[in-house]
Formats: structure tokens, sequence, C-alpha cells
């Protein structure tokens, strides 16, 4: 072969190598979008099951979701029920950003690396920021506390609150102290929490309460500053005599002695779950996910507590989801439904609020 020959082969060469790199490069994408985006072709995210729109002028909207072990791959237990948990990556960043929230407390952050690029492409322009408990428990489920930070800023460092983990593999607490960036406006602190689950651990629930509480008064003391927001998932599964109600009576009782008051949740669920009986498909309703406000007066609200998703779209009614009727942001997003409420920050002439 000639020396010109030659050149023209390795032009062809490299040439076809880089076709073929941006072949399976272009392949990759699609393939990884239809991994992220692998979902049911039930109800999915419906503009009507989220809030409308942005927060009402003056006011911060304020999220807490469990995001189910973020992000989850789990099999089917029963194929012939034709689910599968695993997170739909687009119908999560979907509804995060529909939340339009300004501060968000999440539970089940497992894959911190992850989570920080999809908050950014969910919530677009919004300048979001983040900051996540060192700890999650003995399944790594990471606390995170989000917030846009053109509307709020984070007044220190965040603080991770140890004395919830009465035992090896409890998870901590996770607070920050928040100042709005509006004329006039709020500084409050937003404390994240997610306490052990199951009926079996009431009594430890309710010696981390009881720890959560203390904390408070003390934090209250040493700031002098007793607007705070408590949230996230209580697990408030059940006390063996009271039931659920016995649970939230016990809540009530311990965090209001500190001055938390607990939202009322109209609704009546936060989340779904398979029930105590066989794996039939049919889930059914309960209220695990809570606010308390402290210091904050109830009228200062300027919407109320809600949970959207599924529970907004069953109306906490039995959730059926059985093979080719699946729930699409049961299965695929979380089986917990995201919390928005709204507190007045600031009037639209930049006064300070009355609290």
């Amino acid at each position: 072969m000639t020396l010109a020959g030659m050149r023209k082969a390795s032009r062809s060469f490299v040439i076809g190598v880089v076709i073929a790199i941006l072949v399976i490069a272009v392949v990759s994408l699609v393939l990884r979008d239809q991994l992220r985006c692998a979902g049911f072709p039930g109800p999915s995210v419906v503009s009507a099951e989220l809030p409308a729109g942005k927060a009402t002028d003056g006011s911060l909207r304020i999220a807490s979701w469990n995001v189910r072990n973020f992000p989850l791959d789990e099999r089917p237990p029963d194929d012939d029920l034709g689910y599968s948990r695993r997170t739909n990556i687009c119908d999560f960043e979907t509804a995060l950003g529909r939340l339009e929230a300004d501060l968000l407390g999440l539970q089940e952050v497992n894959d911190i690396r992850r989570f920080q690029p999809i908050l950014r492409r969910a919530c677009g322009e919004r300048p979001m920021d983040v900051r996540y408990s060192s700890e999650g428990g003995r399944f790594g489920q990471h606390l995170a506390l989000a917030w846009d930070n053109s509307v709020l800023e984070l007044v220190g460092k965040p603080i991770e609150i140890g004395e919830l983990v009465l035992e090896p593999g409890m998870r901590p607490a996770f607070a920050g102290y928040f100042r709005s960036l509006r004329p006039g406006g709020l500084d409050f602190t937003c404390v994240v929490v997610h306490l052990e689950s199951g009926r079996q651990n009431f009594a430890d629930r309710r010696r981390q309460n009881r720890a959560l509480a203390s904390w408070v008064d003390n934090w209250i003391d040493e700031t002098g500053d007793a607007d705070i927001i408590v949230l996230g998932d209580f697990n408030t599964m059940g006390s063996p005599r009271g039931g659920i109600e016995g649970e939230l009576q016990s809540v009530d009782a311990i965090l209001g002695r500190v001055g938390l008051e607990r939202l009322d949740n109209k609704l009546g669920c936060t989340s779904y779950w398979e029930g105590e009986g066989e794996r039939d498909g049919v889930q059914v309703p309960t209220l695990l996910d809570h606010v308390f406000i402290g210091g904050i007066e109830p009228e200062t609200l300027m919407a109320p507590l809600a949970a959207w998703l599924h529970c907004a779209r069953w109306q906490c009614e039995e959730l059926i989801s059985r093979l080719g009727e699946e729930d699409g942001t049961f299965w695929d997003v979380s089986d917990h439904c995201p919390l928005t409420f709204e507190i007045r920050d600031a009037n639209l002439e930049g006064q300070n609020s009355e609290f």
C-alpha cells in the first residue's frame, strides 16, 4: 500500500472509531433514560395531585417527604402481582420539582451522591442547596435539608442530633437554622426526624420523642428563638394498648410540653402499605408523617398541611394495585406521599409579620 493509501485508510479508521463512539454514546443515553424512566403505564405524576404553582406571595412553602430508600431497586416479592419497587427517576424528578418547596425535609436518601444532580434537574432555575446527615442508621437512610438559597439562607452549620440515637442502628435527627432573605422575614429552626419503625418499637419511639423534646427545650434556651418546625417520619404505627390514636396522643403530649403543636392532616394519611394479611395488591392507608410547629402561631398558616400524589388520588381509601392496574407513584416513586404547608414569611411591603 502506498503512503497516501495508508493515510486514507488511517483517516477512515479514525472516522469509523469516532462514529462508533458517538453511536455507543447515543444508545447508552437512550438506554439510560429508558432505565431511569422505567415504570408502569398506570397513574403516575398528575398535576392535580400536587400543589398548584408556587407558594403564596409573602409565604414559605415547606415540604416533608420520605423518598423510600432513594434510589430503590427491588425485585417484586410476587411476580403474579406484576410490580417491582424501583425508583422511576423521571417521575421522582417531576414530583420533586412540582412541589415548588422553598424548604424540604427529606428522609431515606440512601445515595447522597446521586441525589444532588436530580434535585438540580428537578428544580430547574431555582438555586437549590442541600445538606445531609452523616449518619443514617442501620440501613444508611440519611436525612436531608434542601432549600432555595434565593429565598432562605442556612445560618451556621446543620446540626446532627445524636441524642435520638439511643441504641446502635437508630437514626439521628437533623436540624438547620434558617433565615429568610426577604426584608422582615422569618428566622427559624427546622428539624427532620425519622424514628424507629414497627409496632413492636413503640417504646423506643416514645424514648426518642422524649429525647427530641429535651433537645428542643435546650435549643430554645440556647438560641432564645422559639420558632421551630419539626417534621418527618415519626412512624406512628400504634401503641400496644391505644393503637395509632394512642401513640398520637403520646407524641402530642411529649412534644406539647416544649411548645410544639401538631398540624392537622385533614386527609388522614401520609403513606400506604400492604397491611397485615397476604400480599394481594391492596394497599391500606396509614398516618406516619407529621409536622409540629412551635413559636409560630397556627393563624399564620397560609396553606394547611396537605398530602399529595397517591394519598390525594385515593383520598386515603384503599389503594388497588394489581397486575395491569398498578399505581405508578406508589410503586415507582415512594410509598410515602409528600406533605406541604405554607407559613407567612413577610407581607408584601416587607414588614415584620406578627407571630
